[in-house]
């Protein structure tokens, strides 16, 4: 017999070798104008005075922030490119051609994948004569591209008040589109962009792919200093098939190039407790400590031939748990002499680059991030820090870039991530060795076979039961051509392939206390905790010394694109796409296949240009993107656990009297089936929009999307009997539940949005302000066999809090209630001004509409009988009726009734003072007030959505208060 692994093996081989072919292929057609890639481009067309296209004409492109000299000549209909320029804000483009005067073109504005059109008339005259034109002629927006985007510098980034992390992340903050939100225990902030989850961004720099395989958040695995970005584009819709499958946003980083000159910059920042306010009463406030170094240093390595990058930073931040009054009371009634601490942060992180100019043809880029750091954990019913974490790992990249000719140019790339959590046992503390975890509960309540669950945490005591050390890998192997066609227009053919073989994670478990790993207690009486608590459950584990391997995913990525970026005439673009990917998962416990399929990913974008200045763009898209591999989203089909003896004490009277045993297993679920067709959530989507150059260097977007999310993970269930909506048994009498893993056809996420963006990036002013209006609802009917649609069948109908992107399981009246990614508004502001006295001073202003419920249950006295009997003898067994439950929704339809948390607003602002020290040297001094207003909105709903539970309608999860914060920055 074949095994699966061998069949697997097979499959891999054989994807690699059409992958190869497929590279071979493209070799003989086109490379690499990428839009993975972190450069930005300028193109357009050379012609004389009378309109007649220039063939053979000089272009050159140079900027004093970038290393080297970029040369291109105009092909025969005039056409000229530089298609992978390293952002700066002050590129010079030269034209030369015998017989006319010199043309220079000074204070170009590149941008990390933004495409910069200019066109330039030569005229007749002597060789000498250099005409020149003023950077206030500059073009600044993208007039070839339908996607919605934006470009921030890594000077602005730097400039605004953001966060008080300074993080390379705080530039989402001010993403059209985006929302944010603080973390319940680490203090940082997680990102949702237009109904999408954290999980389904995709984060480059300079071109490769450094999200974890674990999970993809790329605020969490990933720690850069501002210090180390050049530029940023956020893609947020309408992509283009070069890039990357993600549902989400596809994050682009540039780290800055040295040059011929040394170069460098130092900064400190310092952020005492003292300098923060409280703005949870009763409470504890989410209040921070920081005291946080960067540095950057760059130059050549041989001047005119290669050069270097390096920055890097030393974490040293304490971030405050927030606990409402209700939570800090809960925990002082099982401690009561309990002091609240923070989570601590600490670690080295640095990114370093190198460039090779190797001949006139090819360049070498050469890239590594590192930011494996400790980062506390720990949440609001910890009474001590027993969940610290480590986050990160490393990313390494080479890229060779290479112009062959006018025509003809090509890009392959190669990197790897290990970006995990948690990779050695000792760094994260280690395991208790003396008590197990302790989870005392205000009261209990019966359970099946005589035991009891515990109601109410109101804290955990003495440790972690046991750790998990969870690392990943993530390969790439990227090859990209283009290949230029002046036929019927101008073609920009292009082709690749973005290779990911082997993603893998996997999660290896050790416990605690030589096994002895839990107690469960219980208040004696509930309304006088000075009593104590007594315990009434023990959990004994069979002891690994070595851990035991909890879980396994492994993936396979293979993706083909081809795409044209066609101009019929001067002023339309259209830009065909088409991103086909072969994606198979694994669970390696088992060494089972769980999903393998094709995902075919079409799209088409247009853009016009209205005007003969190039400054009025409209553009339309639609387009098909598949969903980021991510190993969250896959299947495990079995489970591996260690043995485990549970001893209940029923009556609190010291006597354990019920034992339940489990024999330790490793096996495939009986009870789950997999549908082999089986494939990747996408998100259809269409955008109109347009944009436009003010005078003043002002840009302004307005933009219709319309996204959809379809085939979601689900699980179905698929072993009950319904007629005529009453329960009459199941399938397979050995089997109780089982759950069919598929794709949700049946019903899907909507998205209607208008966005609004107005963007100036000048030395002098800078601002981005967006608004986002947003429609959001369900559309579609219940999954098959789910309860509600028996019960309750017309209360499908939901236009707030409609759940996740993740996936929806097999029972609405139990799903997934996280409603971070909806929000009816967001209005996001930042502005920095270089005032008069060399003063700089910045502010940002951001406000969110508040967070919903998601549907409102209840909980009814009795099950009705009228869908059947509770439970029903079958097979000798006592089964019962998924109908005869006692949860209802609370009202006519599941939008009605939910609550919202309050609106989180958000008022930052810098006053700072920059001295010259001479020699191109100076010194910034800023201080920061971070919440000014000392807002305390809660972000997050305590309890469930039940709205009989005692903690319905609770917040948490209060924002951070008023925090000062001073910092220090010399540049060299």
């Amino acid at each position: 017999m074949i095994s699966r692994s061998t069949v697997r093996s097979w499959r891999v081989r054989k994807w690699i070798r059409t992958a190869a072919a497929f590279v071979f292929l493209l070799t003989g057609l086109v490379p690499a104008y990428a839009q993975t890639t972190a450069g930005g481009s300028i193109r357009g067309r050379i012609d004389d005075e009378s309109g007649g296209a220039l063939a053979g004409a000089t272009v050159v492109a140079t900027s004093p922030s970038v290393a080297g000299v970029f040369k291109v000549v105009s092909d025969e209909a005039g056409n000229y490119r530089f298609p992978d320029l390293p952002p700066a804000d002050n590129y010079s483009v030269s034209v030369e051609s015998p017989g006319f005067s010199k043309h220079e073109r000074s204070g170009l504005v590149v941008r990390a994948g933004l495409n910069v059109r200019l066109d330039v008339s030569l005229k007749i005259g002597e060789v000498t004569l250099t005409v020149e034109v003023t950077k206030g002629e500059t073009p600044l927006i993208d007039t070839f591209s339908s996607e919605q985007a934006i470009n921030i510098s890594g000077e602005l980034i730097r400039s605004l008040p953001l966060t008080g992390r300074r993080e390379w992340s705080d530039t989402l903050q001010l993403t059209p589109g985006i929302l944010s939100a603080s973390t319940d225990n680490y203090g940082g902030q997680v990102y949702f962009v237009r109904g999408s989850e954290n999980e389904n961004h995709a984060t480059l720099i300079d071109g490769a792919d450094i999200g974890s395989f674990k999970q993809n958040w790329p605020s969490n695995y990933i720690s850069m200093s501002t210090e180390s970005l050049g530029d940023i584009q956020v893609k947020t819709g309408a992509n283009d098939a070069s890039s990357p499958a993600a549902m989400g946003m596809v994050i682009n980083m540039a780290t800055p190039t040295g040059g011929d000159r040394y170069k460098g910059a130092a900064s400190f920042l310092i952020s005492p407790l003292s300098w923060n306010g409280e703005n949870n009463p009763g409470g504890v406030s989410a209040i921070s400590q920081a005291y946080q170094p960067d540095f950057s240093f760059s130059g050549p390595l041989k001047r005119g031939k290669a050069w270097f990058f390096v920055s890097g930073r030393y974490i040293y931040r304490n971030d405050g748990i927030s606990r409402t009054e209700r939570q800090l009371n809960d925990l002082r009634k099982v401690v009561p002499d309990f002091v609240p601490f923070d989570n601590e942060a600490r670690g080295f992180i640095y990114v370093a680059n190198s460039t090779f100019q190797l001949n006139d043809k090819h360049k070498l880029f050469g890239v590594i991030q590192y930011d494996s750091r400790l980062q506390g954990g720990n949440v609001e019913t910890q009474a001590g820090p027993y969940g610290n974490q480590q986050y990160g790992g490393g990313a390494y990249s080479l890229r060779l870039s290479s112009v062959w000719n006018q025509k003809f140019n090509t890009r392959l790339q190669v990197s790897y991530n290990n970006k995990g959590q948690n990779d050695n046992l000792d760094r994260i503390g280690g395991l208790s060795e003396v008590l197990p975890s302790e989870n005392v509960y205000q009261r209990v309540q019966n359970a099946a076979g005589g035991t009891l669950n515990g109601n109410t945490l109101l804290g955990t005591l003495n440790g972690a039961a046991s750790r998990s050390l969870t690392p990943a890998q993530k390969y790439t192997v990227s090859f990209d051509a283009n290949y230029y066609v002046n036929k019927w227009g101008a073609h920009d053919l292009q082709a690749g392939t973005y290779l990911q073989p082997n993603l893998e994670t996997w999660s290896d478990t050790y416990y605690a206390n030589n096994g002895f790993t839990t107690q469960d207690s219980v208040l004696r009486d509930e309304n006088n905790p000075a009593l104590g608590y007594v315990p009434y459950h023990r959990r004994y584990v069979e002891f690994e010394q070595n851990g035991i391997r909890t879980s396994h995913i492994g993936a396979d990525d293979y993706a083909f694109y081809i795409q044209d970026r066609w101009q019929p005439t001067s002023r339309l673009s259209i830009s065909p796409g088409l991103r086909v990917e072969w994606i198979a998962g694994q669970d390696k416990l088992f060494d089972v296949e769980t999903q393998a399929s094709w995902n075919v990913a079409p799209r088409i974008g247009a853009a016009y240009v209205l005007t003969d200045d190039a400054k009025h763009v409209v553009r339309a898209s639609w387009g098909r993107v598949t969903d980021i591999p991510n190993a969250s989203y896959f299947d495990n089909v079995g489970n591996s656990r260690t043995a485990t003896r549970d001893e209940y004490d029923v009556n609190r009277d010291g006597v354990f009297e019920t034992v339940v045993l489990t024999p330790a297993s490793t096996t495939l679920s009986v009870n789950q089936t997999r549908d082999p067709d089986k494939h990747q959530g996408y998100v259809q989507e269409w955008i109109v929009g347009y944009r436009t150059q003010l005078p003043g260097a002002v840009t302004f977007d307005a933009s219709y999307i319309d996204r959809t999310y379809r085939d979601r993970p689900a699980s179905v269930e698929i072993n009950q009997v319904y007629e005529n909506g009453v329960w009459q048994g199941l399938v397979d009498p050995t089997q109780n539940s089982i759950t069919l893993s598929t794709n949700n056809r049946w019903n899907w996420l909507v998205y209607h949005g208008l966005e609004f963006t107005a963007t100036k990036q000048t030395r002098g002013l800078n601002f981005i302000s967006t608004y986002t209006r947003v429609w959001d609802k369900v559309d579609g009917t219940w999954q098959p066999n789910d309860p509600a649609s028996f019960i309750q069948p017309d209360a499908f109908p939901n236009e707030g809090g409609i759940g996740t992107v993740r996936g929806s399981g097999s029972n609405a009246y139990s799903s997934d209630t996280r409603n971070r990614s909806w929000q009816k508004h967001q209005i996001r502001n930042g502005v920095t001004w270089r005032a008069p006295w060399d003063l700089n001073v910045s502010t940002v202003v951001t406000l969110q509409s508040g967070i919903p419920t998601g549907p409102i249950v209840t909980t009814i006295a009795a099950p009705d009988l009228s869908y059947g009997p509770a439970t029903r003898v079958i097979n000798g067994r006592t089964v019962t009726n998924p109908l005869s439950t006692t949860t209802r929704f609370a009202y006519a339809t599941r939008a009605d009734g939910q609550l919202w948390t309050p609106w989180l607003k958000t008022w930052n602002a810098r006053v700072g003072r920059q001295f010259a020290l001479g020699g191109g040297s100076s010194v910034d001094v800023g201080v920061d007030v971070l919440n000014i207003t000392n807002s305390g909105a809660g972000q997050q709903f305590l309890g469930g959505n039940n709205i009989t539970s005692a903690n319905f309608g609770q917040l948490q999860n209060i924002q951070t208060p008023r925090a000062g914060q001073l910092s220090v920055r010399l540049e060299f």
